[in-house]
């Protein structure tokens, strides 16, 4: 049996994080969503079905024909009853959640075949979960962390053995703390008393930085002089990362190098904080903040009361750049200047309070490049595409 994930009505929802990469490339706990997907199944995806214009990035299948295949949304996280009911499917059965299909059985489907109408097609048996984690909006990558990291922990270091650290460290809880190969650190803190700690291969740890948990580190990621990061935090490859962070999602390749507090917030792939940048997550008079919706074009009340920053990918801020609470930022902004930024700033924009401009695409891409060749990456053609083709819509 093979398994394709596909994106549902959540990808709107979930931008800007979402402009850049399918729903199932989304990170958080250990994992991101289709590396998740692939451990509990035990298999490769077969396929991802998401916009046109990521398909040649992401999908890696130019057949459209499947045969024997498991379509399964990617906004849903698996869980043990989930995969149980999912091996039992036969033809035509679906499981939903609520009112929603979280996937449907099918002998053969052809990949132009609208997904949507499935919905519409009677079904041979409608099972349901009763619980499972939804990721419907930026938000609910943060607020569910915790609960991951810990079930992660729980299904991918059961029976593995633990690498043993080195150096003269303080270490709060050893049985909740897997490490892997080649761990640098002297002097840190790793405290799992609250949640597990999961540190990848080629990780450094620098001098007096203190992990409290539920944490987890992505290989080859630097942690600088002094960093204090709290749970529930995920803190994805090869990111460079100091000062304070609370119950936030970091990407891979992304710069949080100086002193400066990031709290309920995520950021996408190749972003970077200035020194002394600082995110509210919090409003002076306590009130539910407001967070700007893309479909509707306008600001939207939440229920959320901590709520920091959602980046999305490439975007920059400068030295000393202050976040208001809720702040939603684009792709490929630069943002600089006195004052808070606006609380909603469209992709590919240059500046901040005062009057802002549109970066010359050019320019968009010669940082980008700039950027990824420092950590020997190549800036793909593939990768422009889809720069080029968020640059000509307007207000995203």
């Amino acid at each position: 049996m093979n398994f394709i994930l596909y994106d549902g009505i959540e990808w709107k929802k979930l931008f800007p994080i979402t402009l850049t990469r399918p729903v199932s490339e989304i990170r958080l706990g250990l994992f991101t969503i289709k590396e998740r997907w692939e451990k509990y199944i035990g298999k490769n995806v077969e396929s991802i079905i998401t916009q046109p214009f990521l398909s040649k990035k992401f999908s890696k299948k130019e057949s459209l024909f499947f045969e024997n295949i498991l379509l399964i949304n990617s906004a849903f996280l698996p869980n043990e009853e989930l995969i149980q009911i999912l091996f039992s499917l036969k033809e035509n059965e679906t499981i939903f959640f609520k009112e929603k299909m979280i996937a449907i059985k099918k002998n053969f489907f052809l990949g132009k075949e609208n997904i949507h109408s499935l919905f519409l097609k009677k079904c041979k048996k409608t099972y349901h979960v009763n619980k499972i984690i939804h990721i419907q909006y930026p938000s609910d990558i943060f607020i569910n962390n915790e609960t991951v990291i810990k079930k992660d922990f729980l299904f991918f270091t059961n029976g593995k053995k633990s690498s043993s650290l080195l150096g003269n460290n303080h270490v709060i809880c050893r049985d909740k703390i897997f490490l892997e190969e080649d761990i640098k650190a002297n002097n840190v803190v790793l405290n799992a008393e609250h949640g597990p700690i999961y540190i990848e291969k080629g990780v450094e740890i620098m001098e007096g930085s203190v992990i409290r948990g539920p944490v987890a580190i992505g290989k080859h990621t630097t942690l600088n002089m002094g960093a204090k990061i709290y749970g529930a935090t995920t803190i994805a490859t090869f990111c460079k990362i100091g000062g304070e962070i609370f119950n936030s999602v970091i990407f891979s390749y992304s710069n949080k190098v100086h002193d400066g507090f990031l709290g309920n917030s995520i950021l996408g792939e190749w972003c970077n904080l200035g020194a002394g940048t600082n995110i509210s997550n919090l409003r002076n008079d306590y009130q539910k903040v407001t967070v700007w919706d893309y479909e509707k074009k306008d600001f939207s009340h939440t229920n959320l009361q901590f709520f920091g920053l959602i980046m999305g990918d490439h975007s920059k801020s400068s030295i000393n750049t202050q976040f208001n609470t809720a702040t939603i930022v684009g792709v490929s902004d630069n943002i600089f200047g006195y004052g808070f930024p606006p609380r909603y700033i469209p992709s590919f924009f240059l500046g901040g309070i005062q009057k802002k401009k549109r970066i010359p695409f050019n320019k968009v891409c010669e940082t980008a490049e700039i950027m990824m060749n420092r950590r020997n990456v190549n800036f793909s053609l593939l990768d422009r595409k889809i720069l080029e083709y968020l640059y000509q819509l307007l207000d995203i």
